[in-house]
Order: structure tokens, then C-alpha cells, then sequence
């Protein structure tokens, strides 16, 4: 009776045991794929920043007006909270801190001791990825944004395109977009969206 007890004892131990071992290996398996799957890598939240600069020009009665350049000749407008809207769509798309495109980028900062600013700098090797460059200046607080730059490219099956984007919070934003089809002059067309 002993001997039949102590073997459904050791049994049930081997059994406990093993089973314990397999869930902790299966525990630090699913914690080492979380710990690749997330990165931890803080990117500028541009596309929040610029978002929270729109609201602001929606909830806030500016006269927002826009100036085009195109191969030259001027042409002002003033525009309504829609327009400002579709036009300023441009700075929030694509966002680089998607997860299938941050890992595309590499970050640098620069401090300027001549200006008393910082610089960050986000830039691709990739050249299919439509924003090559995006520049945040930041003021000698590292806080305040004092303007931001992105550089996209285009490559289309008859043509390309190069638009260079500049936002100044709380002021004005410009687009410049040169096309350029092989064998013809290159067109020109400047986009500036003053508020406040």
C-alpha cells in the first residue's frame, strides 16, 4: 500500500515538474519575441504635432490665405478652414513612426552652437520611400519647434517630382514641387498658407 502510494506520489511529481518547466520555457520564449517586437526607439511625434497645429487653425476664426508660384507667375487667394485642411494633409502623411516604416530610418541629432538650436534629423537610404529626409530645429530649450522640413520624392512612370515642405508653428507652411519629364524643362510650383 506504501509502495503504491509513493509511486503515484512520484509520479505526480515528475509529471508537475515537467509541466512546470515547459510553460517557463514557453513563458521567456513569448517575453523574448515581445521584447524584438517592441521598440523602443522615440521618433519626433511630427505627424501629432502638425495634427494639433491644424486643430488649432480649425478651432481658431484666422484669415488663412494661400499664395501660388507656378513657373513664376503669382496668384493670391484667401482660402477657408477645408482648403487649409486638404492642402496641409501633405505634412501628415506618411507618418515615419509607422511601425513598417521606422525601422527605415536612422535618427541624428545635431546641436548648433552659432544659432543655440538642435537639430533632428531622420533620413533613408531607401529611395523608394516617398519622405527622404525630415528635419525638426528645435530652440536652445530642445522643446520649442521652431520649424520643420521634409523632403519627399516621387517617381512616376513618365515623370518625378522633388517637394520640399516647411512648416513654422503657429504661422505659415510652404510646398515647393518641381516635376521634371525627361526631355522637357523642369516645372516649378510654390504653395504658401499663411495664418494668425
Amino acid at each position: 500500500m506504501n509502495k503504491k502510494w509513493l509511486l503515484i506520489i512520484t509520479t505526480f511529481l515528475v509529471c508537475y515538474s515537467c509541466k512546470r518547466n515547459a510553460n517557463q520555457q514557453n513563458e521567456a520564449s513569448t517575453n523574448d519575441t515581445t521584447t524584438q517586437n517592441n521598440d523602443t526607439t522615440r521618433f519626433f511625434q511630427v505627424a501629432q504635432f502638425i495634427q494639433a497645429e491644424i486643430d488649432e487653425v480649425n478651432r481658431t476664426p484666422y484669415f488663412i490665405y494661400k499664395t501660388d508660384i507656378i513657373n513664376g507667375k503669382k496668384d493670391s487667394t484667401a482660402i477657408n478652414t477645408a482648403i487649409f485642411n486638404q492642402i496641409a494633409s501633405q505634412f501628415l502623411q506618411p507618418d515615419i513612426n509607422d511601425e513598417k516604416l521606422k525601422p527605415k530610418y536612422t535618427e541624428s541629432i545635431f546641436e548648433d552652437q552659432t544659432t543655440k538650436s538642435f537639430t533632428i534629423s531622420y533620413t533613408s537610404k531607401d529611395k523608394a520611400l516617398e519622405i527622404q529626409n525630415l528635419e525638426i530645429l528645435l530652440a536652445e530649450d530642445g522643446q520649442t519647434v521652431k520649424r520643420i522640413f521634409i523632403r519627399k520624392f516621387y517617381n512616376y512612370p513618365d515623370s518625378s517630382a522633388i517637394e520640399q515642405l516647411s512648416w513654422k508653428p503657429g504661422e505659415n507652411f510652404q510646398i515647393n514641387r518641381a516635376v521634371q519629364k525627361p526631355g522637357d524643362s523642369e516645372v516649378s510650383h510654390q504653395t504658401t498658407v499663411v495664418w494668425n
